[in-house]
Protein backbone atom coordinates (compact mmCIF):
# COMPACT_ATOMS: atom_id res chain seq x y z
CA UNK A 1 0.00 0.00 0.00
CA UNK A 2 0.97 3.44 -1.06
CA UNK A 3 1.56 7.01 1.15
CA UNK A 4 -1.25 8.19 -0.37
CA UNK A 5 -3.93 5.11 0.07
CA UNK A 6 -2.73 4.59 3.70
CA UNK A 7 -3.58 7.80 4.33
CA UNK A 8 -6.70 7.91 2.68
CA UNK A 9 -7.29 4.73 4.90
CA UNK A 10 -5.97 6.62 7.82
CA UNK A 11 -8.50 9.25 7.51
CA UNK A 12 -11.41 7.47 6.44
CA UNK A 13 -10.72 4.66 9.41
CA UNK A 14 -10.33 7.99 12.58
CA UNK A 15 -13.55 9.65 10.32
CA UNK A 16 -15.42 6.33 10.90
CA UNK A 17 -14.57 6.19 14.99
CA UNK A 18 -15.32 9.88 15.71
CA UNK A 19 -18.67 9.29 13.52
CA UNK A 20 -19.54 6.54 15.92
CA UNK A 21 -18.61 8.54 19.09
CA UNK A 22 -20.63 11.33 18.00
CA UNK A 23 -23.97 9.29 17.32
CA UNK A 24 -22.97 6.96 20.34
CA UNK A 25 -22.89 10.62 22.67
CA UNK A 26 -25.78 12.80 20.65
CA UNK A 27 -28.47 9.52 21.21
CA UNK A 28 -27.87 10.18 24.95
CA UNK A 29 -28.13 13.70 24.66
CA UNK A 30 -24.10 14.50 25.49
CA UNK A 31 -21.81 16.49 22.88
CA UNK A 32 -18.62 15.73 21.90
CA UNK A 33 -16.16 18.12 23.91
CA UNK A 34 -14.65 21.25 22.02
CA UNK A 35 -11.46 19.85 21.90
CA UNK A 36 -12.14 16.96 20.62
CA UNK A 37 -14.06 18.63 17.94
CA UNK A 38 -10.86 21.02 17.48
CA UNK A 39 -8.81 17.79 17.20
CA UNK A 40 -10.55 16.18 14.96
CA UNK A 41 -10.54 19.26 12.55
CA UNK A 42 -6.97 19.44 13.06
CA UNK A 43 -6.23 15.63 12.51
CA UNK A 44 -8.29 15.96 9.12
CA UNK A 45 -6.67 18.90 7.86
CA UNK A 46 -3.04 17.38 8.64
CA UNK A 47 -3.65 14.20 7.07
CA UNK A 48 -5.48 15.39 3.69
CA UNK A 49 -2.67 17.78 3.35
CA UNK A 50 -0.33 14.77 3.80
CA UNK A 51 -2.16 13.22 1.13
CA UNK A 52 -1.76 15.90 -0.78
CA UNK A 53 1.93 16.26 -0.40
CA UNK A 54 2.47 12.22 -1.30
CA UNK A 55 -0.06 12.51 -4.54
CA UNK A 56 1.90 15.35 -5.47
CA UNK A 57 5.11 13.60 -6.04
CA UNK A 58 3.22 10.88 -7.84
CA UNK A 59 1.29 13.66 -9.96
CA UNK A 60 4.46 15.39 -10.92
CA UNK A 61 2.99 18.26 -9.89
CA UNK A 62 5.69 21.12 -9.99
CA UNK A 63 5.06 22.17 -6.35
CA UNK A 64 6.76 24.88 -5.14
CA UNK A 65 9.28 24.66 -1.64
CA UNK A 66 6.95 25.33 0.69
CA UNK A 67 3.53 23.42 -0.50
CA UNK A 68 2.63 22.08 2.89
CA UNK A 69 2.96 24.74 4.76
CA UNK A 70 0.71 26.63 2.12
CA UNK A 71 -1.64 23.86 1.73
CA UNK A 72 -1.72 24.39 5.62
CA UNK A 73 -2.03 28.22 5.72
CA UNK A 74 -4.67 28.59 2.83
CA UNK A 75 -6.37 25.13 2.52
CA UNK A 76 -9.99 26.55 1.50
CA UNK A 77 -8.02 27.55 -1.84
CA UNK A 78 -4.87 25.73 -2.10
CA UNK A 79 -6.50 21.90 -1.98
CA UNK A 80 -8.84 23.06 -4.54
CA UNK A 81 -6.30 24.76 -6.55
CA UNK A 82 -3.85 21.50 -6.49
CA UNK A 83 -7.33 18.91 -7.18
CA UNK A 84 -8.32 20.94 -10.33
CA UNK A 85 -5.12 21.33 -11.57
CA UNK A 86 -3.76 18.00 -11.39
CA UNK A 87 -7.74 16.17 -11.77
CA UNK A 88 -9.91 18.75 -13.65
CA UNK A 89 -13.47 19.22 -12.88
CA UNK A 90 -12.90 15.38 -10.99
CA UNK A 91 -10.83 17.55 -8.74
CA UNK A 92 -13.71 19.47 -7.25
CA UNK A 93 -15.85 15.59 -6.87
CA UNK A 94 -13.01 15.10 -4.77
CA UNK A 95 -12.61 18.20 -2.47
CA UNK A 96 -16.34 17.85 -1.89
CA UNK A 97 -15.42 14.31 -0.70
CA UNK A 98 -12.56 15.65 1.70
CA UNK A 99 -15.09 18.73 2.90
CA UNK A 100 -17.88 15.46 3.36
CA UNK A 101 -15.30 13.14 5.09
CA UNK A 102 -14.50 16.41 7.53
CA UNK A 103 -18.20 16.81 8.32
CA UNK A 104 -19.68 13.47 7.78
CA UNK A 105 -19.23 12.93 12.18
CA UNK A 106 -20.99 16.17 13.15
CA UNK A 107 -23.75 15.35 10.48
CA UNK A 108 -24.37 11.87 11.74
CA UNK A 109 -24.38 13.04 15.45
CA UNK A 110 -26.76 15.91 14.09
CA UNK A 111 -29.01 13.54 12.46
CA UNK A 112 -28.84 11.15 15.38
CA UNK A 113 -29.99 13.92 17.97
CA UNK A 114 -32.71 15.44 15.95
CA UNK A 115 -34.26 12.10 15.07
CA UNK A 116 -34.37 11.03 18.58
CA UNK A 117 -35.23 14.30 20.35
CA UNK A 118 -37.08 16.02 17.97
CA UNK A 119 -40.97 16.52 18.55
Amino acid sequence: MNKENSTLFTLLLIAIGMTIVEVLLNSKGEFAPDSTQSLWGLISLILTIIWAVADSETNNFDKPFDFGFLMYVFWPIALPYYLCKTRGADGLILFIGFIGIWLGPWLAGLVAYTYIYAP
